[in-house]
């Protein structure tokens, strides 16, 4: 009886507890909803297919899509740990942290986080440093759609309609704002950061056929201010880094496989965002209130460095010849 008491008890204190007060949970899914914009310029070549279609700019040549939603968004992390300085960015290191309940292990050498993470300039509110604790993550579904069109992240990312083992993953990581305090009621806030690999299914309209394309660099987004697991925040594309949007298959004599479409200007993806009306206006108004990315006119962007050569997860029960246990770290597995 005492025990049961005692349980209630704590179990109403962690209730009661502030956001920024809880702590990174261990190794699971999260399961979510999600609402998602974009903005591509197109390119001179194929501008004039799309006169005539929604969201179409024919002066600016920027496709603006429409509000996307998914009701099944699943997001995997792993179990806590503490970032050990340089490994994210040393091509020495090797291994990975084991992610979600599919255990996919995520390789470091495959994150590449935006620039100033994870900080950025907040200095005042925010402290970094080897010893911070952190989470590995990773999109492990995501299938936003508005009638025919959709973007696909995750198990998606192959096929629309049949979920499998992705081509490429969409890692992240989330790193605690109190810096190494090893001090686990301080995780909250965090910031945090994914490397999405997306491919969006443009449907016929003007004179475009239609299309699939997608993006063979991450297109990076971002947010500072997590303060649980799972979020309600919008991610944003890191307009600091150019990312081309290309074709995945021929169509001569219109484009072949990899000809640039445009360039990102603009991605949004709205964490546990529902598709209720007060939830899409809240999620709209943010997104509209948003500048491009001066990239294609002032050149002040950089293109973010290419990926690991394979950036497929490796599942926990696949041949661990390049990813042995004794590599793999993330709490328990350290």
């Amino acid at each position: 009886m005492r025990r049961l008491l005692a349980s209630s008890i704590c179990a109403l204190v962690l209730l009661m507890l502030p956001a920024h007060a809880q702590t990174f949970p261990p190794l699971g899914d999260d399961a979510t909803t999600s609402l998602g914009s974009f903005r591509i310029q197109i390119s001179n070549t194929f501008a004039g297919m799309f006169n005539g279609c929604p969201g179409y700019n024919a002066t600016t040549h920027v496709l603006q899509s429409p509000t996307l939603f998914d009701p099944a968004t699943i997001i995997g992390r792993s179990n806590p740990g503490l970032d050990d300085g340089d490994r994210f960015f040393s091509p020495f290191r090797r291994g990975g942290a084991i992610v979600g309940s599919a255990e996919d292990v995520i390789s470091y050498a495959n994150l590449i986080p935006p620039a100033g993470f994870s900080c950025y300039r907040d200095r005042t509110a925010c402290s970094s440093g080897t010893g911070t604790r952190e989470v590995t993550t990773e999109i492990r579904s995501l299938k936003m759609t508005s009638g025919p069109l959709a973007v696909r992240a995750g198990v998606w990312y192959n096929d629309s309609t049949v979920p499998s083992t992705p081509e490429r993953a969409s890692p992240g990581r989330v790193v605690s704002r109190s810096g190494p305090s090893n001090d686990p009621t301080r995780d909250f806030l965090a910031s945090s950061f994914f490397d999405v690999y997306v491919r969006v299914d443009i449907p016929p309209c003007g004179s475009f056929p239609g299309a699939t394309v997608n993006n063979l660099v991450p297109l990076i987004v971002k947010n500072d201010k997590l303060d649980r697991f799972p979020p309600r925040v919008v991610y944003l594309h890191d307009a600091s880094t150019i990312v081309q949007v290309v074709f995945v298959n021929d169509k001569p004599p219109l484009w072949l496989t990899g000809d640039v479409l445009g360039l990102f200007l603009l991605a949004g993806h709205g964490v546990g965002f529902t598709n209720s009306s007060s939830d899409m206006q809240e999620f709209n108004n943010f997104m509209q209130s948003q500048p491009d990315a001066q990239c294609p006119l002032s050149n002040s962007c950089t293109q973010p460095p290419p990926p690991a050569p394979a950036p497929t997860p490796v599942a926990k029960t696949a041949d661990r010849t390049l990813a042995p246990r004794a590599t793999l770290t993330g709490g328990a597995q350290r």
